[in-house]
């Protein structure tokens, strides 16, 4: 009997490390962030972050005040429905140490009322919420 509750707990502990466990894992997330292979790299706070929206350039910006963390994902479009791909550019500052790729296929998983969106690369497994600020 103790050995099955192990095994349980085991289980349930590493569910979320399996790229569907990611990706429900992000997908389950309401905050406005960004995660990369299961790990949040960076999530706005209202009282120390500023969102930032560039129309021209279709590009997201947070950044806390301090500068210390941030993330930007410039699109090749803006993103507004289930289902669409898009391509983009993603920087963060994630564990310090500044990561950034470009031409990342991106497929948008949800769009909220509140102006939320899950943008979601499979390859990297990073995800993004980002907040439709126009």
């Amino acid at each position: 009997m103790k050995r099955l509750l192990i095994i349980l707990i085991l289980t349930a502990m590493t569910a979320g490390c399996t790229p569907e466990g990611r990706e429900a894992a992000f997908m389950d997330a309401s905050d406005i962030s960004l995660t990369w292979k299961g790990s949040v790299q960076v999530m706005f706070n209202e009282q120390t972050c500023q969102l930032a929206y560039n129309d021209q350039r279709n590009e997201y910006r947070v950044y806390d005040d301090k500068l210390g963390d941030w993330f930007v994902i410039s699109c090749s479009q803006k993103p507004v429905a289930e289902g669409e791909l898009i391509t983009a550019d993603v920087s963060w500052t994630g564990d310090r140490t500044p990561k950034s790729y470009k031409g990342l296929e991106f497929i948008v998983r949800r769009v909220s009322e509140e102006g939320l969106i899950w943008l979601w690369n499979e390859r990297n497994k990073i995800g993004i919420i980002v907040k439709d600020i126009v």
